[in-house]
């Protein structure tokens, strides 16, 4: 398995991705809707033997400046609970760190993110419009964990 920046001819790959993985067209909307406005901020593919097999997006977050958003995250069906999401989220995370960001937020199941440095406790002061149960913060800047104020995502997300 490859792990690497995504490519102008993914696209096709990743949308039939995106689209089997969650049984719906939204998270593949989401992705060419960040693509389109500049909101994506890293995009990251695993592929073995030539076939995109996983697929990893980052957007900027309006607020707070300088935080990314992990949105979304997905491997093929007949290769998942083998790793490859782990692997490629660890990738994103070390990526996002040498990009300057300040911090990376997430929504989804805690069991998951956690195992990664994500924390719950760390969200605990931003307001969301997402269910905060399911909001995660992976802190990398001193002060991001625990920083009050908004999280603010794109229009890209709006739009979807």
């Amino acid at each position: 398995m490859n792990l690497r920046p995504f490519r102008d001819q993914d696209r096709t790959m990743i949308s039939v991705l995106l689209t089997t993985a969650y049984e719906r067209p939204t998270e593949s909307q989401l992705v060419e809707a960040m693509r389109a406005s500049g909101d994506m901020a890293l995009e990251l593919v695993a592929e073995d033997a030539g076939k995109v097999i996983g697929h990893l997006a980052f957007a900027r977050l309006v607020e707070p400046q300088g935080w990314w958003a992990l949105a979304p995250l997905s491997v093929i069906r007949s290769r998942q609970n083998q790793g490859i999401g782990s692997e490629i989220l660890r990738y994103g995370l070390d990526l996002a760190r040498q990009a300057g960001s300040r911090a990376v937020a997430a929504v989804g199941p805690p069991s998951f993110y956690k195992r990664f440095g994500f924390s719950r406790e760390a969200a605990d002061r931003l307001s969301t419009a997402y269910p905060r149960d399911y909001v995660l913060v992976y802190p990398i800047k001193p002060g991001s964990a625990g920083h009050e104020g908004a999280l603010i995502y794109p229009e890209s997300f709006v739009m979807v």
